[in-house]
């Protein structure tokens, strides 16, 4: 069986919360069982049978129990029956306590217990509210989202209206040129289908002749392009001739003008021209001479340093002369120098 427990608790915001959970198995009970009571020293001595029902009965009826027994007991076996109801009430006594001291730790282990509950209840409750807050912050987010967009919507919809009213009377305004722009074009095809059948009339009567007449006409207009391009060949020739003298013309007296000019420039310095002319021309002279030397010298040169050469191969030291059996030293033998073996030659021999 499953069992559904509800909790209800106020807010002080004003709010009611409730708190609903279902078991669908519920678990056994987590609280300690009570241990029956256990004397922990047994007596030794057998009590009748009168006494032992004693231990279901309260503390009074065992009082009173002991007062009757008192008065029925016999003298001789007094001692052993107090002995034995004391030892009975000790155990009571002892079963008591334990009794007591279970009871005292199942009254700890609820405590603790309740208190857990306590604690799970108040963090549910705490997680609750906060979910709660939470979600009526939502609640507040999303309707004033929904204040803006429905705002907005309203907005969007008037421009929207006002754009399709403008629309409206746009087209509207297009339409109506649109039908003026027709009726102008249905005058204008009236006006076309009158020319066309006057130009069908036209066609079947008097083209001809006056295609025949245009025929003339183009023949004429032809023949005068060409006697008129004739005409300006004929033209252009004679401007060709009479440019040409008068470029020739303009080119003599551009010669006699220069040549005045010249001739008037040149009076003052005509002795120096002459002069610098004179002496251009010797050094003309001089720099052929010049060149045809160089020229000579240059063939020399080679003649001259071979001459010089042997001169510095005879040339011999005087000390060699004087002391030549002395110092017995040889000339040296140069690349260009011819040389000449001085071999003795061995005598034959007698025998």
């Amino acid at each position: 069986m499953a069992q559904k427990y509800t909790y209800s608790r106020s807010h002080p915001s004003g709010h009611k919360l409730q708190v609903q959970w279902s078991e669908k198995n519920p678990k056994p009970s987590i609280l300690p069982p009570l241990r029956p009571s256990k004397s922990r020293s047994k007596s030794k001595m057998k009590t009748p049978s009168s006494i032992q029902p004693v231990k279901s009965q309260t503390s009074v009826e065992l009082v009173k129990n002991v007062r009757g027994l008192r008065k029925k007991e016999q003298p001789h076996a007094h001692r052993g029956r107090m002995q034995a109801k004391i030892r009975l009430m000790r155990s009571m006594i002892r079963n008591q306590r334990t009794t007591l001291q279970e009871l005292y730790n199942h009254e700890s282990f609820l405590r603790k217990l309740n208190q857990e509950l306590i604690k799970s209840i108040q963090d549910i409750e705490d997680k609750m509210a906060m979910s709660v807050r939470e979600m009526l912050q939502q609640q507040g987010i999303l309707g004033n989202i929904i204040d803006v967009l429905e705002y907005s919507n309203k907005r969007r919809v008037q421009q929207l209206r006002s754009e399709l009213q403008e629309w409206k009377e746009k087209e509207e305004s297009k339409a109506n040129s649109l039908q003026q722009e027709l009726k102008q074009l249905n005058a204008e095809i009236l006006k076309a289908q009158e020319e066309v059948s006057f130009l069908s009339t036209y066609m079947d009567h008097e083209y001809p002749v006056r295609s025949v007449q245009i025929a003339n006409q183009i023949r004429q207009v032809q023949q005068a392009k060409d006697r008129q391009q004739d005409e300006l060949d004929n033209l252009r020739e004679m401007r060709e001739m009479v440019l040409g003298r008068l470029y020739k013309i303009i080119q003599e007296k551009k010669e006699k003008i220069l040549k005045s000019l010249m001739l008037k420039t040149q009076k003052p310095y005509e002795k120096i021209l002459m002069m610098q002319l004179k002496s251009s021309h010797c050094m003309k002279s001089c720099t052929v001479w010049f060149r045809e030397l160089i020229q000579q010298m240059k063939e020399e040169i080679p003649i001259l340093t071979a001459e010089v050469q042997k001169m510095y191969a005879e040339i011999c030291d005087p000390r060699e002369v004087v002391f030549k059996d002395i110092l017995l030293r040889r000339p040296k033998c140069t690349p260009d120098m011819d040389v000449e073996l001085n071999i003795a030659l061995q005598d034959p021999l007698l025998f």
